[in-house]
């Protein structure tokens, strides 16, 4: 055999070597598990459903922990519609009505991402304490073997406060886990350019997500038809702003 063709039979061995190799998703190769702690049904949508596509698109299984059923009834809360017919108790509350409105919208975003592996805690709108959320993350680690987290930044709200805190005392006592958190209000103040309060860390990145937009409007959509998420503070349900970075705080790695 000439050397040329020998080198040929060689170089095309080595590539073929090389695709069966990184055949395997460089994502898939370690297998950390990842779960979201999620306040309240639209905080995952409103602050990180693109990042959320982007990991599943990356072959990651996610877990969610829903940890309110956004149940408040007063002044200050929403009044949200029963666009999907969610069936109720004839006598119940106008608070369990609500509770179990936005839970099933919840139900309904998962169904559009293809995820199944959810809880609802279904724990009181506003009531949700520090310790209850870290029990939930302490569990999901010690347990069941989890060593990615996600939840929302600290600010005004006492239920995202309640998970930020948590995730602090989670970095404190297992710091070699990583830890991401997303803020929720940033939309609104100025389109994803203001900081929220009280970020875990000081670093952040912001991450382009343009490439699912289609299915972020799907998730928006859900929320925009109960009342939960308005056009005027988180604009990317009606199409107002279709593509934008979604802004993510972690810890150093």
């Amino acid at each position: 055999m000439k050397k040329l063709d020998l080198f040929i039979v060689l170089f095309a061995a080595f590539i073929l070597f090389l695709s069966t190799f990184y055949s395997v998703n460089p994502f898939n190769a370690h297998h950390e598990k990842i779960a979201f702690i999620i306040p309240h049904a639209d905080d995952e949508t409103i602050g990180a459903s693109g990042i959320i596509l982007m990991l599943l698109n990356s072959g990651y299984k996610l877990h969610f922990d829903l940890m309110t059923s956004g149940n408040g009834i007063g002044s200050n809360t929403l009044k949200v519609h029963n666009y999907y017919n969610c069936e109720h108790q004839p006598n119940e509350s106008e608070r369990g009505i609500k509770g179990r409105i936005r839970e099933d919208s919840f139900k309904q975003v998962m169904k559009i991402i293809n995820v199944t592996d959810y809880k609802l805690h279904g724990i009181d709108d506003g009531a949700l304490n520090t310790d209850q959320v870290f029990s939930v993350m302490e569990n999901l680690y010690l347990k069941e073997g989890y060593k990615i987290f996600y939840t929302t930044t600290g600010d005004r709200n006492p239920d995202h406060h309640a998970c930020h805190e948590a995730m602090k005392r989670m970095h404190e006592k297992h710091p070699n886990l990583k830890y991401r958190q997303f803020p929720i209000y940033y939309y609104f103040y100025d389109h994803g350019k203001t900081k929220p309060t009280q970020s875990l860390f000081n670093n952040f990145i912001d991450v382009g997500v343009d490439v699912y937009a289609g299915t972020i409007k799907e998730m928006f959509q859900v929320y925009y038809n109960i009342h939960t998420i308005l056009p005027t503070f988180y604009p990317r349900s009606n199409g107002v702003i279709s593509f934008s970075p979604e802004r993510i705080y972690y810890d150093k790695i």
